[in-house]
């Protein structure tokens, strides 16, 4: 027989905190309304009507609540998403990022300089003077510190760029356009055929330079979970909250191609599907009758980017509609034919 301890210690004001072999958990609530953290980190949401015995009860996953199926695909999941910008400080553009790096940190300084008004309103009017003083100094670092990124282009070049900006931003315009973070592999007979499974994020390609760059040519690039990319037109810039780094085009190797997918979610409008699979699928490519409610899913044709360099940045996109793609690859091999 297993030995079970359990211990409530009531805090008052409907905070009780929960002791048990399993660990430490804690619940609040009020007449009708229980929230419950347990100690295995799931959360329990508790609905009552008082005095009838009525209730309803919510309750949501967390440690310990994957299956065993889910936690071994968790310890199969291999990211694909490298954006290190401490590997992208070239010597090359050595001033250029320090200029921009101070710019961000005195940004950062004005942010906490205004924030302070908080203080103010809790009755500290001694911090009123530093709000002030933030919101003066982030006007100015705004007025002044920007720096400036000039080109000169022959008409020819600016045209040309000009279009590789529109292609670029054309990605918007898909239904669906996602950034891969991360793979997993899988067990062909039991995922409809598919050999990768895909963790993506929604994401979209960018034309606003932030404040602290200034530039005569309308850039494009991309926002990405964790940093943003720019596409200037003799470097990439790559900005996350805290720093700033560069890579020179020579360094990065970009594949236009479409890829198969087998889509379980909705299939966006735009996308063109090429064939469709079993969920749970044999060798010869009919239903595992094993299994139950094994469903029929679409395979599409997406459309694949992906970005990589010599330096360690690796990006991996993906959108629905497959033909941008196919024309991006078309104008990349018309720029190279040019150069040469």
């Amino acid at each position: 027989m297993g030995i079970r301890y359990r211990k409530s210690i009531n805090l008052g004001g409907g905070f009780r905190i929960n002791i048990s072999k399993s660990g430490i958990g804690y619940s609040w609530g009020t007449k009708g309304y229980r929230y419950t953290k347990t100690a295995r980190g799931t959360t329990r949401k508790t609905y009552s009507i008082p005095g009838t015995g009525i209730s309803y009860v919510e309750e949501s996953g967390g440690k310990g609540a994957n299956t065993p199926q889910q936690q071994a695909s968790a310890s199969n999941k291999v990211s694909i998403e490298n954006v290190n910008i401490s590997n992208y400080q070239s010597a090359e553009y050595g001033e250029l990022l320090s200029h921009i790096r101070k710019a961000k940190r005195l940004d950062r300084l004005s942010n906490w300089l205004i924030a302070t008004i908080v203080l103010v309103a809790l009755a500290f009017p001694v911090f009123l003077v530093s709000a002030i003083i933030g919101l003066i100094f982030k006007i100015v670092i705004r007025k002044k510190m920007k720096v400036p990124m000039v080109y000169s282009f022959d008409e020819e070049s600016r045209t040309a760029y000009e279009n590789l900006s529109a292609m670029w931003m054309s990605l918007n315009q898909n239904q669906r356009f996602w950034q891969n973070i991360s793979e997993t592999k899988l067990d062909k007979k039991t995922s409809g055929g598919a050999s990768r499974g895909i963790t993506r994020i929604p994401t979209h390609a960018i034309s606003k330079l932030p404040f602290f760059i200034e530039s005569n040519v309308q850039v494009f690039g991309l926002k990405l979970r964790k940093q943003s990319v720019y596409f200037m037109p003799d470097k990439i810039l790559v900005i996350s909250k805290k720093d700033v780094g560069a890579i020179n085009y020579s360094d990065i190797d970009m594949d236009f191609g479409t890829t198969r997918f087998v889509e379980e979610d909705a299939v966006p409008g735009d996308a063109k599907v090429i064939d469709y699979t079993w969920l749970k699928v044999n060798k010869n490519g009919t239903p595992d009758k094993r299994f139950k409610n094994n469903r029929q899913v679409p395979i599409c044709e997406y459309g694949r980017v992906n970005i990589q360099s010599s330096l360690g940045l690796q990006i991996e996109l993906m959108c629905s509609n497959s033909k941008t793609v196919t024309d991006m690859r078309e104008f990349a091999a018309q720029i190279d034919a040019f150069n040469k």
